[in-house]
Formats: C-alpha cells, sequence, structure tokens
C-alpha cells in the first residue's frame, strides 16, 4: 500500500518536471522567436542584386548598396552601332539611378506578415533557401525617348524611286534609293534589357530596308517607241494654243509600271483660270460656246490615238456629243474635270514612258517600252447610219412673203462603229470591235418671210408648224448633255 502511493507520487513528480520543462521550452521558444523576429534588421540569408544584406539594419543595407552600385554606376556604359553610326549611352546620360530604398523595403518585409509560426517558418527557411531581390531601377523616359530620336534621325532613310526623263532624245535614270528603318520598339527592348542586366555589351541597332517600288534596272529597258500618234490644230487660235500645250506638258513625262492605271483629270488637274488656261470655244450641250479650257480634248484625242497603237487597255473613254474637225468620227475622247475622264492601264509587262510636245501646229504623243514582236495597229471607222438634222422655220416679219433664208446650217449626226486592225508584216491579222459612237445632229433654222400676211395667217401657221414638230420629234439617251472642252 505504501509502495503504491509513493510510486503515484514519483509519477506526479516526474510529469510535474517535464510540464515545467516543455514550458520553458516553449517560454525560451517564443522568447527567442518574440526577440529574433522583431529585431530591427533585415533576416539572415537575404540578398539584394546579389549582395548579401543579412541582419543588416535598412540604413546598413543601403550604405552597402551604395558603395557598390554607385561607382558601378559610374563605370557603366554600352554603346549602340549601325554601320558608320555609333552612339556611347552612359547610364548617367539616362539620369539612371536605383531605387535603394524599395528594393530594401521588400527585403525587410520578409518574415515579417502572418503569425508567428508562419514568420518563424518563413524566416528559418531563409537557411536553406536564400531570397535575391531584384535592385530597382529608374531612367529618365523623355531621354531615353530623346536617345531613339537621335538615332532614327541618324540612320532613318526614306526609299525613293529611281525615276526617268527624255531630254533632248536621251533617256535620264535616276537610281533608286533604298530605305532604312529603324525598328523602333525592338531597339527599346534591347536598351531596357542592357539597363536591367547592367550590360555593357554593344547593341546592334535593328533596322528594316524598305525596298524601293521603282528600281533604275527596269527602267533601262525604256528605249523602243511602242505607239505614237499626233493631230494638227491651228496655232492662229491663240487661247486654244495655249490650253493644248498646258495640257500637253501636264502629262509628258509620265512612267507607268505594269498594272497601274493612268487617268487624264487626276494628271491634269482643275483646268481653270488659275491653272493658265484660256478661253476658246468649248462644247456644251451639243454647240460650240466660248469656256476655258477649250482644246483640252484634242489632247486627249491624240493620246487616245497614241494608246490604242501601244496596244494599251482602256478602262475609260467617251467620244463628243458632235463630231470634231481633227480625227476621224469614232476616233475622238471627250473629257470634262470632274465628269467625264480618260483612263487606260498599262498592261504589258515592262513600264512604259509617255512623251507629249507641242511642235509647230502639231501636238505629238509617245509611249516607249520593249516592243516585242507587237503588231502595227490602226483604227477604221465604218457609218453605220447618218441622222439628218431637224430644220426648225420660223416666221420673220423682216422678210417678204415667199422669202427664206438659212440662219443655222444644220449638220448631219452619225452613228459609227469603229474596230481596231492588227497588221503583221504589212498583212491585217486581226479586227475587233472596240466602239459604237453616237453623234448627235445639229439642228438648223430657216428664216420665212412673213412681210405681208395678216396676223391669223401667222397664228395660223405657227400652230400648225409646231404639231408637226411634235409629232416628228425624236429622242436618243445617247446625246452626252454635258460640258466637253474641245473646240473644232
Amino acid at each position: 500500500m505504501g509502495t503504491a502511493t509513493e510510486n503515484a507520487n514519483n509519477k506526479k513528480i516526474f510529469l510535474f518536471i517535464i510540464a515545467i520543462i516543455f514550458s520553458g521550452i516553449i517560454v525560451s521558444f517564443f522568447a527567442i522567436s518574440f526577440f529574433h523576429l522583431n529585431k530591427d534588421s533585415i533576416y539572415h540569408g537575404i540578398y539584394i542584386a546579389g549582395v548579401d544584406v543579412s541582419d543588416l539594419t535598412k540604413m546598413e543595407a543601403r550604405n552597402k548598396l551604395e558603395d557598390i552600385y554607385e561607382i558601378k554606376i559610374d563605370s557603366l556604359s554600352f554603346d549602340l552601332n549601325y554601320k558608320d553610326y555609333n552612339k556611347k549611352i552612359s547610364y548617367r546620360d539616362l539620369d539612371y539611378e536605383y531605387l535603394y530604398d524599395e528594393s530594401i523595403e521588400k527585403a525587410y518585409d520578409i518574415g515579417r506578415e502572418g503569425n508567428i509560426f508562419r514568420r518563424v517558418k518563413e524566416v528559418y527557411q531563409l537557411k536553406n533557401n536564400p531570397v535575391d531581390i531584384d535592385l530597382d531601377t529608374k531612367y529618365n523616359d523623355d531621354v531615353f525617348d530623346e536617345i531613339i530620336m537621335d538615332v532614327k534621325e541618324n540612320i532613318n532613310k526614306k526609299s525613293q524611286d529611281a525615276s526617268i526623263k527624255r531630254e533632248n532624245g536621251v533617256f535620264n535614270i535616276t537610281e533608286e534609293v533604298t530605305g532604312i528603318e529603324v525598328k523602333e520598339e525592338v531597339l527599346k527592348d534591347l536598351i531596357h534589357d542592357n539597363i536591367k542586366n547592367f550590360s555593357t555589351e554593344t547593341i546592334d541597332i535593328p533596322v528594316d530596308t524598305i525596298e524601293p517600288r521603282i528600281k533604275a534596272e527596269a527602267l533601262r529597258n525604256i528605249k523602243d517607241v511602242i505607239g505614237e500618234f499626233s493631230t494638227v490644230f491651228n496655232t492662229q487660235a491663240v487661247g486654244r494654243t495655249k490650253n493644248i500645250r498646258i495640257a500637253s506638258n501636264s502629262i509628258t513625262h509620265t512612267l507607268l509600271m505594269p498594272g497601274e492605271e493612268f487617268s487624264f483629270n487626276e494628271k491634269t488637274g482643275p483646268r481653270g483660270v488659275a491653272e493658265g488656261y484660256q478661253e476658246a470655244p468649248v462644247i456644251i450641250n451639243g454647240e460650240l460656246v466660248p469656256g476655258i479650257g477649250g482644246g483640252i480634248c484634242q489632247v486627249s484625242t491624240t493620246l487616245y490615238n497614241a494608246v490604242v497603237r501601244a496596244n494599251l487597255e482602256i478602262s475609260n473613254r467617251r467620244n463628243h456629243s458632235i463630231p470634231v474637225g481633227y480625227v476621224p468620227l469614232g476616233h475622238d475622247a471627250t473629257v470634262s474635270y470632274n465628269h467625264i475622264d480618260f483612263k487606260f492601264k498599262n498592261n504589258r509587262k515592262h513600264p512604259i514612258y509617255l512623251e507629249s510636245f507641242v511642235k509647230g501646229n502639231r501636238i505629238y504623243i509617245r509611249f516607249y517600252g520593249v516592243k516585242e514582236n507587237d503588231p502595227i495597229i490602226g483604227l477604221h471607222s465604218v457609218v453605220t447610219e447618218a441622222i439628218e438634222p431637224k430644220m426648225e422655220v420660223k416666221k420673220d416679219g423682216t422678210l417678204p412673203i415667199g422669202e427664206t433664208k438659212v440662219e443655222i446650217q444644220g449638220k448631219q449626226g452619225y452613228r459609227v462603229n469603229t474596230y481596231k486592225i492588227y497588221y503583221q508584216d504589212g498583212r491585217e491579222i486581226k479586227r475587233e470591235l472596240i466602239s459604237k459612237d453616237y453623234y448627235a445632229p445639229t439642228n438648223g433654222l430657216i428664216l420665212e418671210g412673213t412681210r405681208g400676211k395678216s396676223l391669223e395667217e401667222l397664228e395660223k401657221e405657227t400652230k400648225e408648224n409646231m404639231e408637226n414638230e411634235i409629232g416628228s420629234e425624236e429622242y436618243s439617251d445617247d446625246i452626252i448633255q454635258t460640258e466637253e472642252t474641245i473646240a473644232n
């Protein structure tokens, strides 16, 4: 009985001692942890940009980093290089600086979040798994952009097409220029990477080459006349002659690459007094009246005939509303700015060159290119219908009864089919219908004398004439009711 009691007491004493020891351990753990976790320094096992800042206060860590990196930043630079261009960039040029305080705060905060057990675990893990914090930096974006701008200004070069011009019977060719353009975003990324890694490696400036659209090699093939035409005009008509010269000069020296389209209106532009055009007869609603730019259609017509003979593709052409005197029926091409255009395409494999000039009383238009066993081409028109003009009869009290006078001479109208004819070795090998044109007749006017007739007789005859005109009047949708800048 006594032994059992003694054993029980011993067990209690042992458990008490164990409890005291365990409590001491717990207290010691919390005391040590509290002391260790709350010290005013960075925990052990933490680095900033490779520099050990373990057990250092914030100020001590800053001083240590400054001793290393402030000297380092003064020595850091790199080169930007492209062929003969070289630009040295120092980190100081960029107003580059290290953000010590931000990185130190990140290092200091490690192990200071969560409950005590989480914090202790995080701190003790640093012994086997050290943490390296990036050293944040900044630089002046404006200075950075200025550097990029300087690079672009010194390297970028616009591409320039080769050009050709015929002068004094000789073709002069200007060589093309290949363009260069700095890859701005790629260069920025390369510079950022250098700065981030404190690199001093030279950066080869990345560029794109911009190939010109037109190269001199293609233009050197332009030497053969592939189509030409000329028309005669009256040099005594001063305004009209001036207009022909201006329009001719506006289209000459035109280069068309394969597939390109020529627009007469786009090439000549507005054709008013401000552009130097003068007054000369123009066709408006089938009648010749004074207007600015008369004679321009002789240029477009001459061009049309040269285009046909060069066997180029015509994409837009319209004939005049009445016949003109300088080409046969069906061989003309009218234009009116913002209304009617003459267009054609270079459907050949090689570039073509348009030359237009005035000499004496003729306008000449020629196309140069590469002759490739091309046939000789001509035009032939067939009148399919002649349309007689209507003759209006108007009573005239100044003429005696029975006397008539032709006040306006009527002119015939026509329907015309025009054929493009191909010749090889002097023989016709092909005939192609290219247009069906309508030219409206010009109505005439006859004055009939009424002197001596009564008022009742005059009114009766006028009524009968009006009824006859209404009964016989015909209309055609083909009549062009718009301005055409051309004179006979």
